[in-house]
């Protein structure tokens, strides 16, 4: 059985693409997965990359967010 609590339903409804979302949380509270699943639901919905807009604090932070991106894409 997979329960989810309330953070991670929270997470699940920010991933979801239909509206904008602002993100904000403490370290290591998901941040990056929430965004990159967002994105990578954006792209398989046929959204054009162009359309996208992610706005990080660190180049860091937007390479890492890459990186998920890729990876989880293949």
């Amino acid at each position: 059985m997979n329960a989810r609590n309330d953070a991670s339903q929270a997470q699940v409804d920010a991933a979801r693409p239909r509206m904008s979302t602002w993100l904000s949380a403490n370290a290591g509270s998901g941040k990056t997965r929430v965004l990159t699943d967002r994105v990578a639901r954006l792209l398989l919905a046929q959204v054009p990359p162009e359309r996208i807009l992610c706005l990080t604090y660190t180049k860091a932070a937007a390479a890492e967010m890459q990186n998920r991106l890729f990876k989880r894409l293949g």
